[in-house]
């Protein structure tokens, strides 16, 4: 089985943050290239928390976020 990536750069965030919210997993990139995995517990205007796989959390605006990367098992 392969995997599909789904981007979702940040003018699209908050309209797809249900999606983004019941992924598993997912890949931050911020503005600054540092990339954060885990999972995204809340996204709102406010901004966005992330618990990593070490059970940290991380929070930031969302103007920090250059975008959102997460997988999704393909049929193939």
């Amino acid at each position: 089985m392969g995997k599909r990536q789904f981007r979702i750069f940040r003018k699209d965030l908050l309209s797809r943050r249900f999606e983004l919210l019941q992924s598993p997993a997912v890949q931050v990139v911020l503005r600054s290239k540092v990339v954060l995995a885990g999972k995204l517990k809340e996204l709102d205007e406010k901004g966005a928390e992330l618990q990593d796989l070490r059970f940290n959390y991380h929070t930031f605006r969302l103007e920090q976020v250059e975008e959102m990367i997460y997988d999704v098992e393909a049929p193939y």
